[in-house]
């Protein structure tokens, strides 16, 4: 028919133009979740949004906690990335902005975007593409290396730096390690003076308010611990005593008095008094061990923290227990008042370092986590409360302001396990303890050049030696 006729030229006339015609573009792939998203994830935020007591009750550490979110909504609706709370961190739409300290670019915003929109899927939680070491800003100058390990056989032991104490005057810095401790220079590093009497490790040193005493706590594990006492006017044998039932992991003297008190694996905590060597309080408040205690600078209040996951805190006047949080993920490794008495931070060994505010009637929400990547074993104010740094397992060595509002430095220049940490009284000069059996220290804590390290071998039988002499052995600076 004549319609037929005219749609078959129709048809032939337009083929060269529709075989000319370009082809749709294909669609980018579906975005995988653990090749695109989790590798990010997993550097970036499962730091801190990992374990039982992650912030915002937002734990990164299965599928189903991913995707649900924690107290403020859901972190990934199916198809609606505009309302999942995971994006509306990330844009700073809810404060405070995610990261904390480095808020993602635009590009990788829009591929959590795309993965949510296209139906949120999570294939596996773990990676298929490797995880992107930070970069770690450097200290300047780094330290000197450990010299050259000799021949098994010709090895000494190396004995871990497992406590370190500022005097009060910042003229003296004690060190504890096997079986004794050893008083510093801080300007030159020089062993000034060395104490015997510690049986075994020394766990613990802290000083009195006045600087007339020190005292250390060491002992065997699983066997009675003690408490060695010295008087800085001569130096002469500490006076001895055994305490608790097992190993005294920390010791706090109440300000300004002759009290003090330890916390042991044997789940108790005593107070002490220093001149009659007496038990003048026996608390059996927790049911694990007993790894920290402290003191408020005022002296009305005491804090515990435990293998228990809790924290306690006792009034002064009668250590009757007022308040207790359990509001951490793992053992609680150390606690520190501020020097103001207005926050008491908390370090754990699920990786966290929490800023709690000092209400007397509720530890119920810290103010403040930040995630330090592996167990933190110590933590440090200086007195003037200008400075703050913790030590972890990881080697690092974090410094913040006196809040802990504002990072400063961070650095994983030790070169092992970090056990102890200690600020200068001006808060200009860290010292840290480590596994290698080395002191080290850097003169400035706000992330400018330092000035130089310096490194003390504690080897048992070792000779007392000065930084220059250990630095001779060592590869230059």
């Amino acid at each position: 028919s004549r319609l037929g006729l005219l749609f078959v030229v129709a048809f032939w006339c337009a083929l060269p133009f529709a075989q000319a015609a370009p082809a749709p573009a294909s669609a980018p792939p579906r975005v995988k979740f653990s090749r695109d998203l989790l590798p990010l994830m997993q550097e970036d935020c499962a730091v801190c949004h990992s374990g039982s007591a992650a912030p915002g009750g937002y734990s990164q550490d299965t599928a189903a906690k991913f995707l649900a979110g924690g107290r403020h909504g859901v972190a990934a609706i199916p198809g609606k990335s505009k309302d999942s709370t995971l994006i509306k961190y990330l844009i700073g739409e809810l404060k405070p902005q995610m990261p904390p300290r480095n808020p993602w670019p635009q590009d990788k915003i829009a591929l959590v975007r795309r993965w949510i929109d296209e139906g949120a899927k999570i294939d596996s939680m773990t990676p298929t593409a490797p995880v992107t070491k930070p970069q770690i800003k450097p200290l300047n100058p780094p330290p000197a290396l450990s010299p050259a390990v000799p021949a098994l056989d010709a090895a000494p032991q190396i004995a871990p730096i497992t406590a370190l104490s500022y005097a009060p005057d910042g003229k003296t810095i004690a060190v504890g390690s096997y079986r004794g401790v050893r008083l510093l220079n801080p300007e030159t590093g020089a062993v000034v003076r060395t104490l015997s009497g510690p049986s075994d490790q020394v766990l613990a040193l802290a000083w009195s308010s006045d600087g007339a005493r020190l005292a250390a706590t060491s002992g065997a594990p699983g066997g009675a611990g003690e408490i060695l006492l010295w008087t800085a006017d001569n130096w002469d044998a500490p006076k001895l005593i055994a305490a608790h039932s097992d190993s005294i992991f920390s010791l706090a003297w109440k300000p300004n008095t002759p009290q003090f008190a330890t916390a042991s694996l044997d789940k108790t905590v005593q107070v002490w008094d220093a001149q009659s060597g007496a038990v003048l309080h026996l608390l059996k408040d927790h049911v694990d061990p007993v790894f920290a205690v402290a003191f408020s600078p005022d002296g009305q209040w005491m804090a515990t923290g435990s293998g228990d996951r809790s924290v306690k805190l006792y009034k002064t006047s009668d250590y009757k227990r007022s308040v207790a949080s359990i509001s951490h993920g793992d053992a609680v490794t150390a606690l520190a008042f501020s020097p103001k008495g207005d926050l008491l931070v908390t370090a754990c060994a699920d990786k966290q370092v929490r800023v709690w505010p000092l209400k007397l009637d509720a530890l119920a929400n810290p103010l403040r986590n930040h995630g330090s990547g592996d167990v933190v074993n110590a933590i440090s104010f200086s007195s003037d409360g200008s400075a703050f740094v913790w030590g972890a397992a990881n080697r690092n060595l974090e410094f913040w302001n006196g809040d802990l509002t504002s990072h400063k430095q961070k650095t994983d220049q030790p070169a092992d396990w970090v056990y102890s940490v200690a600020l200068s009284p001006d808060g200009k000069t860290i010292i840290a303890g480590a596994a290698d059996g080395s002191v080290y220290a850097w003169r400035e804590a706000n992330g400018k050049p330092l000035g130089e390290k310096m490194a003390w071998s504690a080897k048992p039988g070792a000779p007392e030696t000065k930084t220059a002499e250990i630095k001779e052995a060592a590869p230059k600076l």
